[in-house]
């Protein structure tokens, strides 16, 4: 299958759309959890929204999974290595790996936090890494890999992290 018929392929159906639409909600979750924690609101509310960025990001995986690639590993990689082809001419689909070190991160991080008072924090360096790795896969989802406008879209978020960072960093 050629790399255009794959992203058609991609484009067309209810399963497509849920997926791109867990991963807006997931961006929204993580850039309002951010931002929660410049205007100092309660950990707990930092923490609801955290893990319903979680259980976004779980739906979807599971959207992409199901919808995209028939629960296949290798059909991900595939995909993802088509893809990464298309962009970069270099054919590199474990970048997949990526994406599952992230989630066990992520969901290891939820669990902790809800193993403690909400206001306790989190070592800064597990942080920072973990806003970091969300940083970077969210920069390659649009602004590498998305649709033009979603590059417009990922330089504005961007740009919201890097005031809210700053702000987080200036206290």
């Amino acid at each position: 299958m050629e790399t255009h018929e794959v992203l058609t392929e991609w484009s067309v159906g209810p399963g497509p759309e849920w997926t791109r639409w867990t991963a807006r909600l997931v961006v929204a979750c993580w850039v309002g959890s951010l931002l929660l924690s410049v205007v100092r609101a309660p950990a707990s509310k930092q923490r609801l929204l955290w893990t319903a960025g979680l259980i976004g990001h779980l739906g979807h995986v599971l959207c992409a999974f199901h919808f995209m690639h028939g629960w296949s590993h290798a059909e991900a990689v595939l995909h993802t290595a088509r893809l990464t082809e298309r962009v970069t001419g270099w054919a590199f689909g474990q970048g997949v790996w990526i994406n599952y070190a992230f989630t066990v991160a992520w969901f290891v991080d939820v669990v902790c936090w809800w193993c403690r008072r909400a206001e306790a924090s989190r070592p800064r360096a597990w942080s920072v890494g973990l806003n970091a790795s969300f940083a970077f896969l969210f920069v390659n989802a649009t602004v590498v890999f998305g649709p033009w406008w979603w590059k417009w879209v990922g330089v504005l978020v961007l740009v919201v992290v890097g005031v809210v960072w700053r702000r987080q960093v200036s206290r």
